[in-house]
């Protein structure tokens, strides 16, 4: 082909393509299939000699990205761009971008704001899997090295704290004269003061640790956070503040072993306070919204020192059944929080449990009635999934004490159809941390459709629907972080649970080295869910491969003879 018809076919790809990205207002909805092939080639060049003219085609694109802008890559959405340039010379090429810079539809494109976030997301994705499967590789290696394998998110972190390019979006640093420390810290805990305790000022330091300690840990989400919007509460409602003051000095006695003491007596002394102010807030009659907000801060703190406590962390949902039905707004982050936090761990007891249990009034009404079905699929940013999803697992375990075989099996059939056309969405922009949510919410609606067919169905793990469904939500588990900016407390510990006892002893072996970083982090539940799950391992090793369906076996699983660790009184917290 002569030098003027392959610049002519160049020039077609890209018009081909100009055309095709002015038909879709909405960039996050492309098929990026062939942008992510070519990205995955430009960032990892090859550099063998038998690729030397690949390389310098990359290199070519690669500058080509740097000196326009990164929307250029998008000119490979129909898959035919980069073959076509790599027949241009230099002077060749050097024509089409003067060609292209000629047209409007080809510089609105470069100067699109959206379009640079949509090719930074997919760098970041790119990023995420290759460092996925170097650890999955690892893991696999392990097994016959024996080699303990780190979590790859550290370097990761590492990388992107110093990429020097100019299309790397810059942290927005507080003024603070310690926001520099923010970064340091890859657990839940994302600030930690470092100074000790000024004299007579423990407030402060509480209230400075919650806002830019916890906050930023407890949601992916960069428009929402419950946990903040609790300090407009906390200014007003007492109990609000004494319980945010108390759940603070619970994670910050852990950094400062030298005052450890002093905050653990502010931590009882508070947590009490709380408790006094709630009771009075209660007999009164006065600020309920203060009351759900106080409730939710302190089953929180419950849950977290559950080891500890005399009762169980879900006495602090009995808020609900204290106020009157007309003063509770069901749909408030607080009061879904605490529901949240009681309807999966319903999904650890026995139907003989849930049986000879007194429930709450909340727990036996129609909730979600009176939502849009738009609000609920919408996915909350604290908890990581939406109201609807939630409602469908409350459901599954309702079912599964009924005694009416029939019905049951035909609710689970509706159900299981609901839950499959299921859309949850979010508000949040477009974004690395957009993507967490929506892998979360998405893995809980994969351990839903596997829970309801191992409680309602009776299939086993053995079940090909079951071995399908597991596979996908173990991969999509192993595709969410577990340390540095990006893990939160959204991070899927139901989901997790359901995986791990409905995967082999290798898949569930390669969850538990995945999660070693949040197990060895900060103050969390997951310890509690991994000491139940392995108590479970010798019951779990010897069921049937051959016995694909089993009526009642997720019963005798939650059995207490059926494990090696006993729950006693208090409920698995898996929220």
């Amino acid at each position: 082909m002569d030098a003027d018809r392959r610049l002519t076919k160049a020039l077609e790809a890209a018009s081909d393509a100009l055309q095709h990205l002015s038909m879709s207002r909405d960039f996050g909805a492309l098929d990026c299939t062939h942008i992510d092939r070519l990205l995955g080639r430009v960032v990892d060049l090859p550099t063998e000699g038998n690729q030397r003219n690949s390389r310098r085609n990359l290199l070519v694109i690669r500058q080509w990205m740097i000196t326009e802008g990164p929307g250029v890559v998008l000119l490979e959405v129909l898959g035919q761009l980069y073959w076509r340039l790599g027949e241009l010379n230099s002077k060749q090429f050097e024509k089409f971008k003067q060609a292209l810079q000629q047209r409007e539809p080809y510089n609105s494109l470069i100067h699109n704001a959206d379009v640079v976030a949509l090719v930074l997301q997919r760098v970041r994705f790119i990023q995420r899997s290759k460092a996925n499967a170097c650890q999955d590789f690892l893991c696999e290696l392990s097994d016959i090295t024996g080699t303990q394998v780190d979590s790859p998110m550290a370097e990761m972190d590492t990388l992107r704290a110093t990429s020097s390019s100019p299309f790397t979006p810059q942290s927005v640093n507080s003024q603070d004269s310690n926001s520099s420390q923010e970064s340091s810290f890859a657990s839940l805990i994302k600030y930690v003061p470092s100074d000790s305790i000024r004299c007579g000022d423990i407030e402060q330091t509480l209230i400075d640790f919650y806002i830019n300690g916890i906050c930023p840990g407890r949601s992916v989400a960069t428009q929402s956070n419950s946990y903040l919007s609790l300090l407009q509460v906390a200014d007003a409602c007492l109990s609000t503040r004494y319980a945010l003051l108390s759940l603070a000095a619970s994670y910050i006695c852990e950094y400062f072993p030298a005052q450890k003491d002093t905050y653990h007596h502010a931590e009882l002394y508070y947590s009490t306070q709380a408790l006094k102010a709630l009771a009075a807030q209660i007999s009164k009659g006065h600020d309920y919204a203060g009351a759900l907000a106080t409730s939710m801060l302190l089953m929180h703190h419950g849950a977290l020192n559950q080891g500890d406590a005399t009762l169980c962390w879900s006495c602090h949902a009995n808020i609900l059944d204290a106020i009157p039905p007309a003063f509770i707004d069901h749909q408030s982050d607080p009061a879904l929080f605490i529901r949240t936090q009681l309807v999966l761990a319903r999904t650890a007891q026995s139907s003989l449990n849930l049986q000879h249990t007194q429930h709450h009034s909340f727990e036996t009404m129609h909730w979600l009635e009176g939502a849009s079905p738009t609000d609920a699929s919408h996915i909350c940013a604290t908890l990581g999934l939406s109201p609807q999803l939630l409602f469908f697992i409350s459901s599954i375990t309702s079912l599964a004490t009924n005694p009416n075989r029939l019905n049951k099996l035909m609710y689970a059939q509706l159900q299981e159809t609901q839950i499959q056309n299921l859309k949850q969405w979010t508000s949040e922009p477009q974004g690395p941390e957009t993507d967490v949510l929506l892998a979360t919410a998405e893995s809980f609606r994969l351990a839903t459709l596997i829970y309801l067919r191992c409680r309602l169905y009776g299939f086993t793990r053995f079940h090909p629907s079951i071995l399908e469904l597991s596979d996908t939500l173990h991969t999509t588990l192993l595709s969410l972080p577990v340390k540095g900016p990006l893990y939160t407390a959204v991070y899927p510990i139901w989901p997790l649970f359901i995986a791990a006892v409905t995967a082999n002893a290798d898949k569930r072996d390669r969850l538990y080295q995945r999660v070693v970083p949040i197990r060895e982090g900060d103050k969390n539940t997951l310890p509690a869910v991994l000491k139940r799950v392995s108590g479970l391992r010798v019951w779990l090793a010897n069921r049937d491969p051959g016995c694909l369906r089993c009526d009642g076996w997720w019963e005798e699983m939650l059995s207490p003879c059926s494990s090696t660790s006993a729950l006693g009184a208090n409920l698995l917290c898996l929220g």
